[in-house]
């Protein structure tokens, strides 16, 4: 991929793309956005431009630069990231100051095949905080043609002297149509491509997983207990908690499909009320039914709004079983209604 192939981020790029023409390209960056929005495959198009002997500043993907990039062995180009991590220790779930200390000393090398070098720092909001002082002198004494791209979907979680010294770009989710459109060049069916865009969030990598034939029968069966759910007893409630709750390191497709699934029922309920809070004839109903009509909506909005807060919790990391079984308690008979 080079940046000319980079979809639905047409702010991030133009503003990367008028730094590499004016010759003022930033020596460190934060790429933050959500999961799955493009944001490595851009640092590794920006690692393209900057080595690409056929396209300079665009990247052809065809040289020997590029192909070297693709395939992860150029020597002017580093990336460091969790799963280099677990290469080295399997039990690893945070980026260390040896994989920093590496970055650092390789930024600090003279370039071996062009004029720049240039790494990279995926998932930099799992570094530890030892790991981001180790790279705050690389940052403050910039060395040549150097430029470092950290890439996170937690800003938050880079220590503020880290995020003061890097320009930021912002990667927004991507637009349902473009979703559709790129998992349809990866061969999935349209039906499928368009069945999963609206539920993924605008993460390409989150609509790859809601895409196939078992996900496609996994939210069924989570709508059909959805909304069996203000009528389950207590141990049928907390059954169904834990079948939403990850079990050890539960992959990451079964969460994403489960938060989709829990968004977009709640999402349809509202929807519902709300279309059957219309009344067929304005005056053919009292105000008492009209009341109650629309006692349903705020009952359905209010699911809803539960339903997010739970899926924004988890997703900054809090402790699943407990935030699913909060979840399905706060129901009572009347959200049946």
């Amino acid at each position: 991929m080079t940046l000319g192939d980079v979809r639905g981020q047409d702010r991030a790029l133009g503003l990367l793309e008028r730094a590499i023409s004016s010759k003022r390209l930033a020596h460190a960056f934060v790429f933050a956005g959500p999961p799955g929005v493009g944001k490595r495959s851009t640092a590794l198009a920006l690692a393209r431009a900057k080595v690409c002997t056929e396209a300079p500043d665009r990247g052809c993907g065809r040289c020997a630069e590029c192909l070297l990039v693709s395939a992860g062995t150029h020597p002017d180009v580093f990336v460091e990231d969790l799963a280099a991590a677990q290469a080295e220790r399997a039990s690893a779930s945070f980026v260390s100051i040896e994989q920093i200390r590496r970055v650092c000393a390789a930024l600090a090398m003279r370039p071996v095949r062009g004029a720049c070098k240039l790494a990279i720092v995926d998932q930099a909001e799992r570094m530890t905080a030892e790991a981001q002082n180790a790279l705050l002198k690389t940052l403050e004494e910039p060395r040549g043609q150097a430029t470092l791209v950290l890439v996170s979907s937690n800003l938050d979680a880079l220590l503020p002297t880290i995020r003061s010294r890097c320009q930021r770009l912002l990667f927004a989710p991507l637009p349902d149509e473009v979703v559709v459109e790129l998992l349809e060049r990866e061969g999935v069916a349209a039906d499928d491509a368009r069945r999963a865009a609206p539920l993924a969030g605008g993460s390409l990598d989150r609509a790859r997983e809601l895409a196939s034939a078992e996900a496609s029968e996994r939210t069924a069966e989570l709508y059909e207990r959805f909304a069996r759910l203000p009528r389950l007893s207590i141990p049928d409630r907390l059954d169904l908690a834990a079948s939403m709750s990850p079990r050890g390191e539960r992959n990451r497709a079964q969460q994403a499909l489960t938060h989709a699934a829990v968004l977009e029922h709640f999402r349809r309920q509202v929807l519902a009320a709300a279309e059957a809070s219309r009344p067929p004839d304005a005056g053919a109903e009292d105000e008492s039914m009209l009341h109650e009509r629309l006692a349903g909506v705020r009952r359905a909005a209010r699911q809803l709004e539960r339903a997010y807060a739970t899926v924004r919790d988890l997703e900054r990391n809090a402790n699943a079983n407990l935030a699913w079984d909060g979840f399905v308690l706060g129901f009572d008979a009347r959200d049946a209604g």
